[in-house]
């Protein structure tokens, strides 16, 4: 049995030495005279167990605790780091490059003696990979993997702090989303990029697309993260999931057909699973699932991605309707304000068209509340998909909308509430288990024109309409 110490004084050898020989039985003793040495060894004999000091020449301990930390033939040996330092700090860069154990210089031989059995007696760690021949390393080469080894963690460390970076932004989840992957895509080169956000039963996917990918592709990655996730969660199915797609940059390449690889990191927060990365494409399949690195980064991306996620979600609560996810009745009022402000200043086109469902009253007496949010849900759905996305929909009143048009006049707005009256009519709303019904709506509208002053003469004279609107019958546009 082997102990490997490595001090550049001989007397701290020596000492060292001579309380080792009070073991039964005592090691043999291998001494190297700096961290260099001591990883030339470590790397050609069987040792047990390496005691390394901190101020060495050529290589400092915490340097040659990394590289043994990192090479796969000398990783499961156990490290302590025996020095004179103890100041703030150290004890922290100690146990960070993977040492076992930071014991001080002062401490009681007992204690170090007591420790060096207790490592001892343990069963002897296997390694994975064979040892290296003599003639194989010599000081350039383990020199040369001490500046690789430098280099990766040096480049590690820049990824990890952009992505942190981008959480001090704290802009929309779009922007942060994009950002966090395209960080990612640095260490990665893959064509699409998920990440899963799990909240219970529910879960939001959201996939960026680096190159084109037929949407056969991004469906089955979707589905084996989804696959995975539930694996995490011993099968417990979700009840809900939602998705959000980023498209690839135009330019990107032709559509490729096949996912190519697929790697996937799950994110387990308080012994449950919260989240997962997933990488997929050709580069991506080489990858292990296992890859620390690839471990840290889908960690420090979830958080960042996450937060932005729940600040979107609580800013939204103060500008959104619980219950339709339209802009409220105050937010869409000060939308209205900025946008007629903007067309009085540059003589741009604007218009507002009010929508009111017909007989709500009714649907409510009748089929009874639920059914009546089920409907406005769904009439505020048809409606936001009648109008453009630069357009903005709100929930004015209790069954009441109001869409604001900017760069829009009179006929083109009549147009868009000759849409949304005929989507509502046409639609068949299911409520209440598998009962159905048809509605219609009543739609005003009005635009800038020389006698409107304000935004408020605007949003009445829309009203206006609507009630003539209602007065000529109901299910038209005024």
């Amino acid at each position: 049995m082997r102990v490997l110490i490595a001090d550049d004084s001989p007397f701290v050898l020596r000492m060292i030495e001579k309380m080792l020989l009070g073991l039964h039985p005592p090691p043999e003793v291998i001494k190297a005279r700096d961290g260099l040495e001591a990883i030339e060894l470590a790397l050609r004999h069987e040792v047990r167990l390496i005691i390394l000091d901190v101020m060495m020449p050529r290589l400092n301990g915490y340097q040659a605790c990394r590289l043994l930390k990192t090479e796969p033939a000398t990783r499961h040996l156990p490290v302590i780091i025996l020095t004179s330092k103890d100041q703030v700090g150290d004890r922290f860069w100690g146990l960070e490059t993977g040492a076992d154990h930071f014991v001080t210089k002062d401490a009681e031989p007992q204690r170090i003696l007591d420790l060096v059995t207790q490592i001892l007696a343990q069963p002897t760690p296997p390694s994975a990979v064979a040892r290296p021949s003599p003639s194989d390393e010599t000081s350039i080469d383990v020199l040369a993997r001490v500046n690789d080894l430098l280099d990766r963690k040096l480049y590690e460390a820049t990824i990890l702090s952009e992505i942190g970076r981008v959480a001090r932004s704290l802009v929309s989840f779009d922007e942060t989303f994009r950002s966090v992957m395209t960080l990612v895509a640095r260490a990665v080169d893959y064509s699409l990029g998920i990440m899963a956000f799990v909240e219970d039963d529910a879960v939001e996917v959201a996939s960026l697309l680096t190159r084109p990918l037929s949407p056969s592709v991004v469906d089955e990655a979707r589905q084996l993260t989804i696959d995975r996730l539930l694996h995490q969660r011993d099968g417990a199915p979700f009840k809900q999931v939602t998705y959000r797609l980023y498209p690839a940059p135009e330019g990107a390449g032709p559509e490729e057909q096949a996912l190519g690889g697929f790697v996937t990191t799950p994110i387990v927060t308080a012994g449950r699973v919260s989240g997962m990365l997933a990488l997929g494409g050709k580069a991506a399949g080489r990858v292990a699932d296992s890859d620390s690195f690839l471990g840290q980064v889908a960690n420090q991306a979830m958080i960042v991605s996450e937060n932005s996620r729940l600040f979107e979600r609580v800013r939204n609560l103060s500008v959104r309707d619980g219950l339709t996810g339209l802009f409220n009745r105050r937010h869409v009022m000060e939308v209205l304000g900025v946008e007629f402000g903007r067309a009085q200043r540059y003589a741009h086109a604007m218009a507002v068209v009010m929508v009111d469902i017909d007989h709500f009253k009714k649907i409510n007496d009748v089929y009874h509340h639920q059914a009546g949010d089920a409907v406005i849900r769904e009439i505020a759905r048809l409606i936001s998909d009648s109008v453009r996305a630069v357009d903005a929909v709100g929930r004015y009143g209790g069954e009441e909308f109001i869409a604001i048009l900017p760069h829009t006049s009179y006929e083109p707005a009549k147009m868009i509430g000759e849409r949304v009256r005929r989507a509502v009519e046409g639609h068949l709303f299911h409520v209440s288990g598998d009962r159905e019904l048809r509605c219609t709506v009543s739609v005003g509208v009005a635009a800038v024109g020389d006698g409107v002053k304000s935004a408020a003469e605007l949003v009445r004279d829309a009203d206006q309409a609507l009630y003539r609107a209602k007065e000529a019958g109901r299910n038209q546009v005024a």
